[in-house]
Order: structure tokens, then sequence, then C-alpha cells
């Protein structure tokens, strides 16, 4: 189950009734930040990262992802954004103030439409903002840090999302020097350090797989979550495709393209058990790719 965040009001904090059930937890070594969420295809999806107030789709709504001050939908089906107003009302039941909601251009006009909705049948307005986004968007969520809308191919609008860190680092011909030299070279109006891009986290969203090879992000993120909702021959990859969907056999036919430093496949169909989709995963992976996997999966905590 989810930590509370303590840095947040106590009211609802360790009250087990409000919290979901069988939410994965991943932790990624050395990255500073953990991926948690629940994701069945078809039934809900919610991704959050607490270090950045950041959560990915609202299927439903529990708790902490309305604490997450931003809110990125990858698309408009009810189990990645029906908990849109569940989100907005449980913010403002605890006084948690006004959030921004990122949505593709095409949604947001019907999403302010049922959201407007909602706002008359409670008697009051949400605290909110709506950001439409096409791929290539980029918007700050916190210092140092921003969204970057991705390119995808679902049936319906659909965009995945990156978050990007621009750190500075010295550059290599002013390396091994001192730093009273730097200083001094930085005063003269020299440039001694660049602007590194780190992708730290890209999510596909329900997508097919021309994505990854549309969206570089998605290939090189430091964590990669790439859908992959049907995983072996029960349903093949045209059937995937039928639906806008990822087989994972075309995870294993583009090895190659998978470059970040740890894999998340996740959105697997309710045709499998979360411990079937883990032996699966485990089983039909290649070694150079199992081992910078951890599946979110229902209750999952370990790596595959």
């Amino acid at each position: 189950m989810a930590e509370p965040d303590p840095t947040l009001p106590e009211a609802p904090a360790g009250r087990p009734e409000l919290q979901q059930a069988a939410v994965a937890c991943l932790t990624f070594p050395g990255l500073g930040f953990q991926l948690e969420g629940a994701s069945v295809a078809g039934v809900e999806t919610w991704l959050r990262v607490q270090a950045w107030s950041l959560a990915i789709d609202v299927g439903r709504s529990p708790e902490v992802v309305a604490r997450c001050k931003y809110l990125a939908l990858t698309h408009a089906h009810m189990d990645h954004a029906g908990g849109l107003g569940q989100y907005l009302a449980l913010r403002k039941l605890y006084a948690m103030g006004p959030s921004t909601v990122f949505a593709p251009a095409e949604a947001c006009d019907d999403l302010r439409a049922i959201v407007q909705a909602w706002e008359r049948l409670q008697g009051s307005p949400f605290p909110w903002t709506l950001q439409p986004m096409r791929p290539g968007d980029e918007l700050p969520i916190g210092k140092s840090r921003w969204l970057r809308a991705l390119a995808t191919h679902h049936v319906v609008p659909a965009l995945g999302y990156a978050v990007v860190e621009r750190p500075h680092r010295l550059k290599a011909e002013f390396a091994g020097l001192p730093p009273e030299t730097l200083r001094e070279l930085a005063l003269r109006g020299e440039t001694v350090s660049t602007a590194v891009e780190r992708i730290r986290l890209a999510v596909s969203g329900d997508t097919r797989i021309q994505a990854l090879h549309d969206a570089p992000e998605l290939q090189h993120a430091e964590v990669m979550a790439l859908e992959a909702t049907f995983l072996d021959d029960r349903r093949t990859p045209a059937h995937a495709h039928l639906g806008g969907h990822v087989h994972l056999d075309e995870w294993i036919a583009r090895a190659e393209l998978l470059q970040g430093q740890w894999l998340v496949p996740y959105h697997v169909s309710q045709i499998y058990s979360a411990r079937e989709a883990l032996r699966v995963i485990r089983e039909r992976l290649p070694e150079a790719l199992a081992v910078r996997t951890r599946a979110l999966l229902p209750g999952e905590r370990e790596p595959v």
C-alpha cells in the first residue's frame, strides 16, 4: 500500500479504507524517485511519482493521486481519465490548492465540459487549470523539471509524457581545473558549463509500438514505462495493434531500441493474473532486457 505524503494534511492519511489495494511500488537505485500505481488494461490506470507531485492518468482517484499537484492524462478513455472529477473533488475537500491537468489538446473541450457539469452538480467550482498539450510541447512542473508531450498512436487522440531535467555540467575542456580558476573564468564571461538533458521518466500511455520509433525519449529514458497489454500467444500482435496496444513480442523484436536504464512493462490485460504475468515476462524477455525490467503489476515490489 502506498505511503501517505507526510508533507501534506493529515486528515485522510493512514485510513486503509481510503487507499487502493494492490498498488505497485517500484524502486530504481540511485535515481531518487519511486514509481507507484495501479494498472490493469480496461479497468484502471494511474501512476504517481510522489517526489515530483506528479500523477499520470487517473482511471480512479485514490487519495495518494489527489495529493499530486500535477496530473497528466494520456487520453480520455474511462480507465485512464474516469477519475478526473474525483481527483479534483478530493483536492478541494482537503484544501490542497490549485492543480494543473495536462491532456491531449483534442480532448480538452470535452474534458472541460465534463468538469463544468460536475461543478454545477457540486454547486461550486474546482480550483484547476486544464493545459492542452500536443507532441513536443513542454511545460515546467516544479523547479528545474519539465513535462514533455510525446507522439503516440492509439485509437483516440493520445500522448505519452517524458519528465525532463537539464542539470549543468562542466565542459570537458575545463575538467580538472581548481574551483578558483573556474570562478575567474566565469567572472570573465567564459561559459564553463553546459546544460545536459536527462530524460528521467518516459511513460507511453496506450499506444501501438510505432511510438517507440517516433519518441526517442521512450528509448533513452532512465525509467521507461511502455505498455505491454498482451504477453503471449493468447493474443497476437495483430490483435494488440487493432486495439491500439503493444504486445510483448514487439518489445522482444525491438530489444536494441530499449536503451534506458530501467524498463517498466505496464497496462497488462486482465486475462493474466499478476503472478502469471510476472512469470510470463520473466520467461519470455531476453536476459539483456530482463535484468533491467521491473513490471508494474498489482502489488509488485521486487525486480523481475
